[in-house]
């Protein structure tokens, strides 16, 4: 049988890495959840619909970057991914369990955007000259970049929020604090700790303008300084 807490764990990796790519909003929806719900019913393993979102932004960008000026529908659900994830999924279960990600040639030029996350960083914020060389040194196609930028990510914004005095530490916690504070009765309790940490984070990359490090989400400039 499986557990509560590994249930809670699929629907949170899910949630956390969607609204990564996507930039908002904080939670999903009632409707996203049921969708994941599904997914986790069926069996399908976390792995592969973390891929199968991936896949989907992936795409995007790369239709971006052959047409910049075409228009692109907003993806504002899970439910956006959903024909992406079920597809891979009956793919899983046809081949035995093998993975579908099929090697094909990157349309993206990591390097440029690479470069282009390295000079979005704003100075006197980190080791700012530390950090681009850091993002500067990633190599490999786009999925195992982006890979690493998960990673790098979380610790540029939680490094950014070490980094500001006392004052401002203690205004974005209470902040957080307040948007939580609206949401008593939505969330199962056990979710609170983390969603702290992740209101946190978003209220330091928006008071900071730190740029998302993503090789493929949606927002991936710096946000506007708020105030």
């Amino acid at each position: 049988m499986v557990s509560a807490t590994a249930d809670r764990e699929y629907f949170e990796t899910i949630e956390e890495e969607f609204i990564r790519l996507r930039g908002a909003p904080l939670l999903l929806s009632p409707a996203d959840w049921r969708l994941a719900d599904r997914w986790r019913q069926e069996g399908v393993p976390l792995s592969l619909v973390l891929e199968s979102i991936r896949l989907v932004f992936e795409r995007r960008a790369e239709r971006h970057a052959a047409s910049p000026a075409a228009p692109q529908r907003k993806v504002s659900s899970l439910r956006y991914c959903r024909p992406a994830v079920e597809k891979a999924w009956a793919e899983y279960r046809e081949l035995g369990g093998a993975s579908t990600r099929q090697s094909r040639p990157a349309a993206i030029d990591v390097r440029a955007r690479l470069q282009a996350l390295a000079v979005a960083i704003p100075a006197a914020t980190v080791d700012v000259e530390s950090w681009r060389q850091r993002l500067l040194e990633l190599q490999g196609p786009a999925p195992v970049v982006e890979d690493r930028l998960v990673g790098l990510d979380r610790e540029l914004v939680d490094r950014a929020f070490e980094l500001l005095p006392l004052r401002d530490r203690e205004e974005i916690t209470t902040e957080a604090e307040a948007a939580l504070g609206k949401m008593a009765g939505r969330v199962d309790p056990e979710r609170l700790p983390e969603l702290r940490r992740r209101m946190v984070r978003r209220l330091v990359r928006e008071r900071l303008g730190l740029p998302l490090l993503s090789l493929f989400a949606e927002r991936t400039r710096p946000l506007p300084r708020s105030g």
